[in-house]
């Protein structure tokens, strides 16, 4: 893969991940505020998994320099698929409305952030 193709996949790989990491700290702030240790876990189980997609993605992609194989192309979308199939998991959000919910959008937009993310690893 030539460097141009590899900084479009860096950028395309961090949007989604960043937008995980940063809706889960919205959400755990929104838990920790209202005491719910439920939501207070399930927040820091996201975050704890962005946290883990981001350094697969420093580990294979952004240590990679300038190329990278198809082969480790490959073993990054395999260690990717089973973390970000665990935070579309675990991030539906009850069928309550967003006004009963209190953690209805930042969940949606951790589960739209996620499934952007499984359609680029494949």
């Amino acid at each position: 893969m030539d460097a141009e193709h590899l900084r479009k996949l860096k950028h395309e790989l961090r949007t989604p991940v960043n937008h995980i990491l940063g809706y889960s700290e919205l959400l755990l702030e929104t838990a920790s505020d209202a005491a719910d240790g439920t939501m207070t876990s399930l927040a820091k189980n996201i975050h704890a998994s962005g946290q883990t997609i981001a350094r697969l993605m420093e580990k294979s992609l952004l240590s990679s320099g300038n190329g990278i194989d198809e082969a480790e192309i490959s073993a990054l979308r395999n260690s990717l698929r089973p973390v970000v199939e665990q935070i579309l998991q675990v991030s539906i959000p009850d069928s309550s409305s967003p006004a009963e919910n209190p953690y209805a959008d930042e969940l949606g937009r951790i589960r739209r952030a996620a499934s952007q993310l499984m359609l680029l690893v494949g």
